[in-house]
């Protein structure tokens, strides 16, 4: 096989759009007449919508009660991030190499000796995705399809991108939940080609999904709020999951940050389960530290960030907000106002931070959800 770090390197001309998961749907089988379907099908959807509204409560109420002292010894990243906080001025770059190497540097990590995988095992390897910081394959382990995510060839030469890198494959390694995807392991031949291995999610990202199903008039979309018979896809279940899944992240003290939720980051499974992205989350705390996002990025941010704020959990649960606009209306946020010529992130994160722009919503959403998500926008 040839290295890693050839396969990074074609994609410097190579751009491609991300992939991604979902939950299971309840299955139901149609013994009885179509009442009775019926009947199941609301008291279904009602079960559901009772526990994601008591999961988004606790997100809630989390949002809006103060913030209290961290305690270092519950967030296994937390040693990580600190070392990478650590101030190097006056140092030399090989003096400060030197540091990372002993400080930092994941591949002399004991604790993660185990999940490294030999570059010969991973076959297959194709583009999937590039973005601003890294690329994404998909590969072959064995005969397991995995994702196998690396920095740009330009950003591996950078010290600051590589602790990053390092901080967050650290935490993957650590994250375990049914809603955010499967660390599989590393790989490496050297610093520059470092590898994080994770599950592959067949069925791509819900922004993917969305804009699927908007080409299709109304009465032919599957993506509905309420469970269909035949399965697939359901907007209630992908938020509840959602919600799961930030409610583990921020049960850690201190608390981890999911920092980029919006639905490209949210995948969906071959069996239409939902899961986070594993690659983003990140303790990346101000807006300064986010402009290289691109274009409309700003959408997804808190109104508290794009004034300068630090990020904390509370942003995050702004976010989940603008997700459910997102589910909603198939759209990303603004959608019109950025395909405007002209129509820059700057004009939108001044009228967004003014509270002058809101995501908007259907006439179509539930009542009780249309209720959380403006809990969630408030600020």
């Amino acid at each position: 096989m040839a290295p890693l770090s050839n396969s990074t390197e074609k994609c410097n001309a190579m751009t491609a759009n991300p992939i991604v998961a979902k939950t299971p749907n309840p299955v139901v089988t149609i013994t009885k007449p179509e009442s009775s379907w019926t009947a199941h099908i609301v008291a279904g959807v009602i079960g559901g919508i009772v526990i994601f509204t008591v999961a988004a409560f606790f997100l809630l109420r989390k949002k809006h009660r103060g913030n209290g002292r961290s305690d270092s010894r519950s967030n296994p990243l937390l040693l990580a991030q600190q070392l990478s906080d650590t101030d190097s001025s006056g140092l030399s770059v090989t003096t400060q190499y030197a540091q990372f190497t002993m400080q930092n540097d994941i591949r002399f990590d004991r604790t993660l000796a185990k999940f490294r995988i030999p570059q010969e095992e991973i076959q297959n390897i194709s583009l999937l995705a590039r973005g601003g910081y890294g690329v994404v394959f998909r590969a072959k382990l064995g005969k397991i399809d995995i994702a196998m995510k690396q920095l740009l060839p330009s950003k591996a030469k950078e010290l600051n991108a590589i602790q990053d890198f390092m901080n967050d494959i650290r935490l993957c390694a650590c994250l375990k939940h049914p809603k955010i995807v499967k660390f599989v392991g590393i790989s490496w031949s050297t610093l520059h080609d470092l590898a994080v291995l994770s599950e592959f999610m067949v069925n791509g990202d819900v922004m993917s999904l969305n804009h699927m199903e908007a080409k299709k008039p109304d009465d032919e979309r599957m993506f509905q709020w309420l469970p269909r018979s035949s399965g697939g896809p359901c907007k209630t279940s992908i938020a509840a999951a959602v919600v799961d899944a930030l409610v583990y992240l921020h049960s850690f003290e201190p608390c981890v940050i999911y920092r980029d939720l919006k639905s490209k980051n949210v995948l969906l499974s071959e069996t239409w389960e939902t899961k986070l992205s594993d690659f983003g989350i990140s303790c990346v705390r101000s807006f300064e530290e986010s402009t290289s996002l691109k274009m409309g990025a700003v959408a997804w941010i808190a109104p508290e960030v794009l004034i300068g704020g630090r990020y904390t959990e509370k942003a995050d649960i702004y976010s989940f907000g603008v997700l459910l606009s997102e589910l909603d209306t198939l759209q990303v946020p603004y959608a019109e106002m950025l395909n405007e010529n002209g129509f820059s992130d700057a004009r939108l994160a001044m009228l967004v931070s003014e509270g002058s722009l809101h995501p908007t919503f259907t006439e179509n959403m539930p009542e009780n959800l249309r209720s959380i998500a403006d809990a969630c926008l408030s600020f």
